[in-house]
């Protein structure tokens, strides 16, 4: 598919604000003291093996996904394939690092980062949701890049959920 030079420059314009918009969000955060990276070693261990689980989560479903591609033909747009690996990946190392208690650093507050969490999954589902209506998610049986929000919205929706279901299990331990 051949796009305008003008279409190329607008999408090189607008992933450029939006990497700009997300690096000021992130330094915002740091600010508010929202996020604060700082993990004990037991946190760093098990940080370390989520890192590990989630590599190579990652290279199995690149794998996964090629062969998906050669044998079934293009299914999805190259990039949606990768993000949908990468969302893979993300859940794993989540996981791990939730049920290991090393998902937040001993100064993050763990109703702070499930409001957050909350935010951008809605903001994901409901543009997600607003690409499926428009027809944007699939074009001629192909999963497009319009599913990226999709994806994304449904990966951190995940990421809470067990985050709440462990929050709670730990609050009901504490109780006991």
């Amino acid at each position: 598919m051949e796009h305008s030079m003008g279409y190329n420059f607008g999408m090189l314009a607008g992933v450029l604000v939006g990497a700009l918009v997300g690096i000021g969000i992130v330094v915002l955060l740091f600010k508010l003291k929202v996020m604060d990276l700082t993990f004990d070693e037991r946190q760093e261990r098990a940080r370390g093996k989520a890192y590990k689980y989630g590599f190579w989560t990652l290279q199995g479903c690149l794998l996964l996904y090629g062969f998906s591609d050669a044998a079934l033909g293009r299914w999805c747009d190259v990039l949606t394939g990768v993000m949908l690996c990468v969302a893979v990946a993300l859940v794993v190392f989540a996981s791990i690092c939730i049920v290991k208690d090393a998902y937040l650093s001993l100064k993050e507050k763990p109703r702070t980062i499930m409001t957050l969490l909350t935010v951008v999954a809605a903001l994901n589902l409901v543009i997600g949701g607003m690409n499926l209506k428009c027809g944007q998610v699939v074009k001629d049986g192909v999963l497009t890049y319009g599913a990226v929000n999709g994806i994304c919205g449904l990966m951190l929706l995940v990421i809470l959920v067990i985050y709440i279901v462990n929050y709670l299990l730990a609050k009901r331990e504490e109780a006991e």
